[in-house]
């Protein structure tokens, strides 16, 4: 936190009342009796699955030294009673971003955030000691965390904002409240809990309601949806991408299967840039930084310093070696129709191109036409192997034809990659987090007596 607080001013911003000492001092906050540390205030929230409120005595104890609470507790433990533990913690994040002066960037999108919020903070790290959202914590309890994670040290924020329904951004944004608010794009993620695309597309535009006066919404002019979002923004605006409209451009682009050079062109003016980053959407995700950079006053310079100096994020288009002398490509973080449509685009360029998928979850009533989109286009755009797991991606390997291999399990993927591929191979690992494509990455990286 910015600035330490006694339990009387952590009861005046969530509206509790204090039980105990109410000049105690709180210098952080936490949800997780795993991290305590000496000095904080526990927040007890609420899952479907458990109550924090069981496990107070084990946080004060862990170094504590008070909770935040929507039940009556044991009269013994210091702590500050609220109506809602959850909407409590988004107050206390706010008050403390209303604390802190740099500027603080936030991003949306379908697909991209992550590596938008990786570049974004090399980018702003040119000036400025940038504070981003850590992991995934990016939903409705992560970034308030993400919020109260900032300290006096810190001069810029990047913050990343995910969602599985209709609202969620809104709820996460008005803490937020950032200067200049990205949305890289809308398709086809978590359509079940969105109810259809449109709904996507209103849900990544809550963003645009929360961007501060005098802000600027960074939106995607390559998008079908940007018209509804440049039309939503009632701030100033800047576009990226490949169109001849946007206002921040790629020039020139040269791509590889390690990264890419481009000219970014901004106002007449023009940068040579490279990107240790692989695929054409990376390119595009770069734009969207530079626009939000130049909206902070950056200067083409710093931002393409910034964008040399990026590194891979952990499952994210992230080169590894096989144990059998394979490229693996371990992006098995997460799937959508448009991230693997992505991640093909990169695949393609390697001469024996294996494509290895797992489910993608969360589609809705279009699930199984949608996975068979994706085996159609690894197939016309030449990719020349198929393996997949998980029922969904039996429309996959119909869909792709000849030489595509399905199993029932991640370990027959990885026994019949083993003895199928060899030296120089190149395999794009991908699926959704629960179809846990991770696994695969890692056994292909052991010794294969392991197995």
């Amino acid at each position: 936190m910015i600035k330490s607080w006694t339990l009387a001013e952590i009861a005046a911003v969530t509206g509790g009342t204090v039980q105990g000492e109410s000049s105690l001092v709180i210098s952080g906050i936490s949800t997780d009796t795993r991290k305590i540390q000496a000095g904080d205030l526990y927040v007890a929230l609420k899952g479907e699955r458990f109550n924090g409120h069981a496990f107070i005595e084990a946080a004060l104890a862990a170094g504590a030294v008070a909770a935040l609470v929507d039940e009556d507790v044991d009269s013994r433990f210091p702590c500050v009673r609220v109506d809602d533990c959850l909407l409590a913690l988004g107050l206390l994040a706010s008050a403390n971003r209303d604390l802190f002066t740099g500027p603080v960037v936030s991003v949306t999108g379908s697909a991209g955030k992550t590596s938008v919020k990786q570049l974004m903070t090399s980018v702003l790290s040119e000036r400025f000691n940038t504070w981003m959202t850590q992991g995934n914590l990016n939903n409705h309890i992560g970034a308030p965390l993400t919020l109260l994670a900032l300290k006096p040290e810190h001069e810029a924020a990047m913050i990343e904002l995910g969602a599985s329904g209709l609202g969620e951004i809104a709820y996460t944004a008005r803490w937020v409240k950032p200067q200049v608010g990205i949305i890289t794009n809308a398709a086809e993620a978590h359509i079940e809990g969105f109810g259809s695309l449109q709904g996507v597309v209103l849900t990544k535009g809550e963003l645009l309601d929360f961007i501060q006066p005098g802000g600027t919404a960074v939106l995607n002019a390559d998008d079908v949806f940007y018209p509804q979002w440049a039309e939503r923004a009632q701030t100033q605006q800047l576009s990226f991408g490949f169109s001849e409209q946007a206002d921040v451009r790629a020039l020139a682009i040269e791509t590889t299967l390690s990264g890419s050079r481009f000219v970014l062109a901004f106002k007449g003016q023009q940068w040579p840039a490279e990107l240790p980053l692989p695929g054409v959407h990376n390119v595009r995700n770069a734009l969207a930084v530079a626009a939000a950079a130049f909206a902070l006053g950056m200067s083409g310079d710093e931002i393409t310093s910034g964008l040399k100096k990026a590194v891979a994020v952990g499952g994210r288009l992230q080169w590894l070696d096989g144990v059998n002398g394979q490229r693996i490509l371990n992006d098995a973080y997460n799937a959508n129709p448009a991230s693997v449509r992505a991640a093909i685009d990169v695949l393609k360029q390697a001469e024996n191109s294996w494509l290895v998928l797992g489910d993608m979850a969360e589609l809705g009533a279009d699930e199984l036409a949608l996975h068979a989109s994706v085996g159609a286009y690894a197939r016309e755009q030449g990719i020349k192997h198929l393996v997949a797991t998980g029922n969904r991606c039996r429309q996959a390997t119909d869909a792709f034809g000849a030489g595509a291999h399905w199993f029932a399990s991640r370990e027959e993927v990885v026994r019949f990659l083993q003895q199928q591929t060899r030296d120089q191979d190149v395999l794009l690992i991908k699926g959704s987090r629960s179809a846990g494509m991770d696994e695969v990455v890692h056994a292909l990286q052991k010794n294969t007596e392991e197995n």
